[in-house]
């Protein structure tokens, strides 16, 4: 679920690093979403749909990064490049859930390090091979890449050496 070099990730003493800057301990600003188990497993994270949404600033430290190749970058309002299958989340019809790049839509909007959300209103697929960088998180799994809350989803099952595991739940300090 990576996002491209060059993205920009904010850390928790207000400043940011390009993600493939970053480095394991580095913390940065997460979102607990109340309502939504704080998990790493895509099945429980695709299940859970809310119809309110509330929440809070968090911490929570890097604990492993790796970097891959990916043939299909989506661009989202000329802001977000991420691959198809990285994680966001969306507000679409009054419901709020995680959604992967590739079925978010015009109109769906996406909610915003500043505490807002924002309507998407373009999105591009970019057919070309392209170095991508993902980030799994200590404890809350999610942080904001660009501005934008995504996901650090699955811990990296393709590549053996990674050594990522999946831990389940942790708690982070307050923002």
């Amino acid at each position: 679920m990576p996002l491209i070099g060059g993205t920009l990730i904010p850390l928790k003493d207000k400043i940011t690093k390009k993600i493939e800057d970053l480095k394991v301990d580095d913390t940065l600003i997460t979102f607990s979403i109340d309502g939504v188990k704080n998990t790493q497993n895509i099945e429980i994270l695709q299940e859970q749909v809310l119809d309110t949404f509330h929440g809070s600033f968090k911490e929570s430290k890097i604990k492993n990064i790796w970097s891959d190749k990916s043939n299909t970058i989506y661009k989202i309002n000329d802001a977000l490049l991420t691959d198809s299958s990285h994680y966001i989340y969306i507000k679409r019809i009054n419901k709020y859930y995680w959604s992967e790049a590739q079925y978010c839509m015009a109109d769906d909007e996406l909610f915003k390090i500043d505490n807002t959300w924002e309507k998407i209103h373009k999105i591009e697929n970019i057919e070309i091979k392209q170095d991508v960088y993902n980030v799994q998180m200590n404890s809350i799994y999610n942080y904001f890449a660009n501005g934008y809350l995504v996901h650090n989803g699955d811990p990296c099952t393709a590549c053996a050496s990674c050594g990522a595991s999946s831990e389940e739940e942790g708690s982070g300090g307050g923002y």
